[in-house]
């Protein structure tokens, strides 16, 4: 099954919603023998049909956004594309978030759409920070549950011992010389981001942690890698450590 099927799923399903409501208003308003009432609900069609409007506009947006390769994002790179991309991110996504969340459907199945059209947005800003202006963000499930040495700040305690991703990880904080957090939840996050003020952030987490993370960072460009949990979540999670390093290549400027 195409992955982005519930997605398109349920942003058709809103759109018809929206779609019938306003047709039976206006249906309704031109029926009806008062005039007054006849105002009230031709306007409340007329704005509903703006609505529907924004909804087909972030739909068609955020779809068209994931047919193409990550590779090609320069392609639509114009800064008309990206208005419209960024307003879709800002407000239908959020909007379809809580749809999914408060009809409990496929959220995470959602939150990975939100997620990886808001990958292909700051892709597509191709911007370039120093390496003290990017923030790794990780989250403290990556380190082995059975590990002796607790990582609390940073990766000075990891002793790396390969039972995790954490010992790679500090391979490459090392090497690009980056910022890096470990976050407790998204309370530390945001703290982090506060405190170090970055010029972006490359966030790893569950799709309901970043999804609420970028959210949350409107102002700073957050590229997010989803991690595997392959023992429930919260606990000896994983991280695809190439991706974490094509991300820190692509993002970093090139030092001379």
């Amino acid at each position: 099954m195409n992955r982005n099927s519930h997605f398109r799923n349920l942003s058709l399903g809103v759109i018809l919603v929206f779609f019938v409501l306003s047709a039976s208003i206006l249906t309704s308003a031109v029926f009806l023998g008062a005039e007054f009432f006849k105002i009230i609900f031709v306007c409340t069609a007329f704005l509903l049909f703006i609505v529907l409007a924004l909804l087909l506009a972030g739909f068609f947006t955020v779809n068209t956004s994931l047919v193409n390769d990550r590779k090609s994002d320069k392609k639509n790179n114009g800064a008309f594309t990206r208005f419209f991309m960024n307003v879709a991110l800002r407000v239908y996504m959020p909007f379809l978030l809580f749809v999914s969340d408060v009809f409990s459907y496929r959220k995470d199945e959602i939150r990975k759409v939100f997620i990886k059209a808001n990958n292909k947005y700051v892709l597509s800003l191709d911007k370039k920070v120093l390496p003290e202006k990017l923030l790794v963000i990780l989250p403290h499930c990556l380190q082995w549950s059975e590990c002796a040495h607790r990582i609390r700040e940073g990766l000075n305690e990891c002793r790396q011992c390969c039972r995790c991703t954490l010992g790679k990880i500090k391979d490459l904080v090392r090497k690009f010389r980056v910022n890096i957090a470990i976050a407790t939840g998204g309370t530390s996050a945001r703290k982090a981001i506060k405190d170090l003020k970055p010029d972006l952030v490359v966030a790893v987490a569950c799709e309901r942690d970043l999804a609420s993370g970028i959210i949350d960072v409107k102002k700073i460009p957050v590229y997010g890698i989803i991690n595997k949990r392959p023992h429930g979540p919260c606990r000896d999670t994983w991280v695809n450590t190439e991706e974490l390093e094509w991300a820190l290549k692509h993002f970093l400027q090139k030092q001379e």
